[in-house]
């Protein structure tokens, strides 16, 4: 027997008239896989906490925890992070999803203070394409920038510029990818480089008038290399 639906609501089939998920629901039992993904959810929750609270070693060292255990458990046939709901729920499956972009991110931000944290961005950034390479365009690419800022940023200029390159060729409709790159000889990540305004608008003014989105953010970038450079 089925249960009833009155006014948005599905009467349990019992004859109780009490709603179904009050009264004979049950839900399945998870399977162990489910089960470890709630834990790695709350790993994911306990590194947000140690953020809020200006903890980031712990935050990140949880968050790699999660990460390890995260690979530990793929199926060979997961190429993709949003192939992992034998693990997750779409829920659960979404806050993954967002959190591998910002774990990168917030590594990124640490390595301003602490160049090893640019180290453990790059290693990171790697594996995830690597491990997940049919994952939807955003990610990959924010991923790949993050590696070239990271190159960068440690002084592997050679390797950043390639990186870089490359990112604009296989992404030619990413303005992005043009201010990323332009933005490393503006504001150089590593200490021991000075900007380079020269080097900057050369790269801004490849993507000039392509009529790409946020053309307007690469025009201010121009207008800055004009003020830095009637400065000096």
């Amino acid at each position: 027997m089925s249960n009833i639906l009155v006014d948005g609501k599905y009467i349990c089939h019992c004859g109780s008239g009490k709603e179904f998920k009050e009264c004979c629901y049950q839900p399945s039992p998870k399977s162990p896989l489910m089960k470890k993904g709630d834990e790695l959810i709350e790993l994911l929750d306990y590194g947000y906490w140690f953020l809020e609270k200006g903890k980031k070693k712990k935050a990140f060292d949880t968050w790699f925890q999660l990460w390890e255990g995260l690979k530990l458990d793929l199926r060979p046939e997961c190429r993709d992070i949003n192939s992992m709901s034998y693990m997750f729920d779409e829920c659960d499956l979404e806050l993954i999803y967002d959190w591998c972009q910002r774990f990168g991110m917030e590594l990124g931000y640490a390595g301003r203070k602490d160049k090893n944290y640019y180290h453990k961005r790059i290693s990171y950034c790697k594996e995830f394409c690597s491990i997940f390479p049919d994952s939807d365009e955003p990610i990959i690419y924010n991923m790949r920038r993050a590696l070239a800022e990271s190159q960068f940023a440690i002084g592997n200029i050679a390797i950043g510029q390639i990186l870089f390159k490359d990112l604009a060729e296989q992404y030619p409709t990413n303005i992005w990818s043009y201010i990323g790159w332009g933005d490393m000889y503006m504001w150089p990540l590593c200490k021991n480089n000075s900007p380079d305004i020269e080097k900057a608008e050369q790269i801004y003014r490849i993507a000039l008038g392509l009529g790409l989105n946020d053309e307007s953010v690469l025009l201010e970038r121009l207008e800055k290399c004009k003020e830095y450079k009637e400065k000096s």
